[in-house]
């Protein structure tokens, strides 16, 4: 067994609607116990307390899909929601706002609600779909954190593991049993549609930029790692889009739409180099992004480039001089300079991307390359050895 008992990630504001959602579902329990023909002491008799606002498939009323989130059928049912919420809830309130966090969990009740009674005849009860949905947006969110668990199987003791391990592991063994038809009880089909739920917003918002993207979510993994092949295989190709292709003009006449856009390039590089002479860092790395995202694979000539990602790196924009050393090394992988990039590729990877499986493959290549100072060689030893 693995309890989650908290996370890594700092908090930003103070807890406030994920607090407010444990403290209705206790209270609400509370009422349940109260009413009920036993006193508590009997599971049917906690859930039938309050028949009305039990989600049934078979007799759908409209305000089941959010009453039912808050409904529980016996105290480790609610325990163990309340223990996912209060660990992963805090997290996904700071970072969307706490209004929107209480509109987003509602709706992703509503939606495992709806994943539910698609799947299953039988009437449902608890938060667990809702708080699917939170954990799924943790995961695209926060993908690189770690939880720190209780370990509970032969051997006790606190680990912590990475959020992907932790939060993949529980919708693998949901999608297991749903698919199995084991689990007993348990509403597998509500699990399974809150992950998406949630997941699913959480991309859109940071898609749309309703929502600050950050270096670790896995919208902004996913744009990096599509930049690197993009820049690999332009670089492969021979197709560069730092040059004019001089032998394909002549064969082609451009037409206007591509020379306009040829046109948009050019204006976007000279912008970014304009803006790199006059130490405009923070202005010249949103430029380089920007002109990523519309147009693709670009890349200065080689010491603009160079130069472009230490001023960025030395401006504390980590992220963008990964990008920008990461272009450079697609254009120039043999160049004299490209084991000091791959250095720095590897300590940015290791220190500020949080992504220990690159930054190992770009230090190991670096640590007997030719070239490099004593402190260098020294520098690529001592991140090699933080990694482990």
């Amino acid at each position: 067994m693995l309890l989650p008992l908290g996370t890594d990630r700092p908090l930003k504001r103070p807890t406030l609607v994920t607090h407010g959602l444990i403290g209705a579902c206790t209270l609400v329990f509370i009422a349940q116990m109260l009413v009920a023909p036993s006193g508590g002491g009997n599971e049917g008799d906690v859930v039938r307390a309050m028949d009305g606002l039990v989600l049934r498939p078979r007799e759908i009323t409209p305000w089941t899909f959010v009453t039912y989130q808050f409904l529980h059928g016996d105290l480790l049912h609610l325990l163990g929601n309340m223990l996912f919420l209060w660990v992963f809830g805090p997290n996904v309130e700071d970072r969307i706002g706490r209004a929107w966090f209480l509109v987003f969990y509602l709706l992703g009740g509503v939606a495992a609600g709806v994943a539910h009674c698609f799947v299953s005849p039988n009437p449902v009860v608890g938060a667990s779909g809702a708080i699917s949905a939170v954990t799924g947006a943790y995961l695209v969110l926060f993908p690189r954190t770690t939880i720190r668990v209780l370990l509970w199987f032969f051997i006790i003791g606190f680990w912590r593991i990475p959020a992907t391990w932790f939060i993949g592991f529980a919708i693998a063994k949901d999608l297991f049993f749903s698919l199995s038809g084991g689990g007993g009880e348990i509403a597998f089909g509500a699990h399974l549609g809150g992950y998406a739920f949630g997941a699913g917003v959480a991309i859109g918002l940071l898609w749309l930029r309703l929502i600050p993207r950050e270096q670790y979510d896995l919208f902004t993994i996913g744009r990096q790692a599509q930049r690197r092949r993009a820049f690999k295989s332009v670089a492969a190709s021979g197709d560069a889009p730092w040059v004019a292709n001089t032998q394909r003009s002549r064969v082609h006449k451009k037409s206007a739409k591509d020379q306009a856009k040829d046109d948009a390039r050019a204006k976007a590089v000279s912008e970014i180099v304009r803006l790199v002479r006059e130490e405009r860092i923070d202005e010249a790395g949103k430029a380089y992004r920007a002109a990523l995202d519309e147009h693709g694979p670009i890349v200065l000539s080689r010491g603009q480039q160079l130069e472009l990602a230490n001023r960025l790196f030395a401006a504390g924009d980590a992220e963008a001089a990964g990008i920008a050393y990461d272009a450079f090394l697609a254009k120039h992988p043999k160049d004299a300079e490209s084991p000091r990039v791959r250095l720095m590729l590897g300590l940015i990877s290791a220190r500020h991307l949080n992504d220990p499986v690159r930054a190992k493959s770009l230090l190991r290549d670096t640590a007997d390359a030719p070239g490099l100072t004593a402190d260098e060689r020294a520098l690529a030893a001592t991140l090699l050895s933080e990694l482990g």
